[in-house]
């Protein structure tokens, strides 16, 4: 079972009286590892930390610590018009209930609720947007919808307010579009020397293997992956994670006979996923969307797959090709067609040398892509503003 993050020991000793982060996400939050780094750079400043999320019927427990707490809100329907209504209903209350320094939203979609509450209290508010919200595949095709949100982020956005994002090129874009700053929090992993879990009770390859972990979900390359490794792949491929579409992926898997090509591990904790990772061969993080919310994002897993010194193939799109240029620690194809992807495997499995550079250049990097270092400004930002707080 995933535990949240184990804070390192705060900088600043943490008391009732200090500062209080009241912060909101609609997914479940074990699985959200950049949200927990927030904690513990908070917990760092001398912050306490209340999250909502939603309870998503995932049966991980969250342990909460006297100044670290987590809640579920259990809400149905689960998607849909109704869910966000609701949600941010529930959350409105939620946020007012409690005396709160600051409230952090994350993403558009808790945003209304929060900004009610920050202007209802005359708290600051703070949004980090993982994602250009807009312009996700789900979108797609509803111009309708897509007027509704953009009207509500606009409206909501009203007023001053502190914003973060995932990487330089959408902190760019979103400064055009919103007209605030918004300064950038890349999902870099922790230094982790926790030990890895042991992977005995896994069913994944016992040799070579090709590792996709993340989200099982639209847009995200999958079915492409699945018509490579009918083709045929140099070896297995594996899907670490889960989602929306994970029971359609396990029936193509069954229907078409890619048994041994095909292995599922579910949702796995942040241990054994490192375990995982270090074991595979080639990393993979590809996108098969036109969304613009894609082409300018910045996965977790292209610093994972760096931190466990696995060389990755992913798209050609422009924050990679910054970072690519820095560390050259994997390849960036054009698009995410199963044709390019074996062919491209194939070269990697036939030029071994080219895999132990990238390994060296992941080395290298995963000493520089770290969340202490990409999180030292919030931390001083944090501390200072703690300092200030009365007691």
């Amino acid at each position: 079972m995933e535990e949240p993050m184990k804070p390192t020991s705060p900088a600043t000793m943490i008391t009732d009286a200090s500062p209080l982060l009241f912060m909101a996400t609609t997914n479940d939050q074990w699985q959200d590892q950049r949200m927990m780094r927030w904690c513990q750079t908070l917990e760092m400043a001398g912050w306490r930390v209340r999250w909502i999320g939603v309870d998503r019927h995932r049966e991980v427990p969250l342990q909460s610590t006297a100044y670290r707490t987590y809640q579920r809100l259990l809400i149905s329907p689960l998607r849909g018009p109704l869910f966000y209504l609701i949600f941010n209903l529930r959350l409105l209350v939620e946020a007012l209930r409690c005396s709160s320094t600051v409230y952090l939203s994350v993403d558009a979609d808790t945003l209304p609720a929060l900004r009610l509450a920050s202007w209802m209290r005359r708290r600051p508010l703070w949004w980090d947007a993982h994602e250009w919200f807009t312009e996700v595949p789900e979108l797609s095709g509803r111009p309708a919808v897509r007027r509704v949100w953009a009207g509500l982020i606009r409206l909501f956005l009203r007023g001053r307010i502190q914003c973060y994002t995932v990487g330089p090129a959408l902190a760019e874009l979103f400064q055009k579009e919103y007209g605030h700053p918004f300064r950038v929090l890349r999902n870099m992993p922790t230094r982790n020397t926790d030990p890895t879990d042991p992977l005995d009770t896994l069913n994944f390859p016992q040799g070579p293997f090709i590792l996709y972990q993340g989200a099982l979900n639209l847009g995200r390359g999958l079915e492409a992956l699945l018509v490579a490794a009918e083709r045929g792949l140099p070896c297995p491929l594996v899907l670490a994670g889960s989602g929306d579409l994970e029971m359609e992926l396990r029936s193509t898997v069954h229907n078409r006979g890619l048994h041994g090509k095909v292995w599922f591990t579910g949702p796995l904790p942040s241990s054994q996923l490192r375990s995982l990772t270090q074991k595979a061969w080639l990393g993979l993080n590809l996108l098969d969307h036109p969304s613009l919310s894609y082409r300018y994002s910045l996965a977790n897993k292209f610093f994972d797959y760096t931190a466990a010194g696995l060389p990755q193939l992913g798209m050609d799109f422009p924050e990679y090709q910054a970072l690519l240029r820095d560390y050259p620690v994997g390849w960036g194809l054009k698009d995410c067609q199963p044709e390019g992807i074996v062919d491209f495997c194939y070269e990697l499995w036939n030029q071994p040398e080219r895999m132990e550079a990238a390994r060296q250049a992941c080395l290298q990097a995963a000493q520089a892509w770290t969340w202490e270092n990409e999180s030292q400004q919030l931390l001083e930002e944090l501390s200072t503003f703690a300092q200030k707080q009365p007691r």
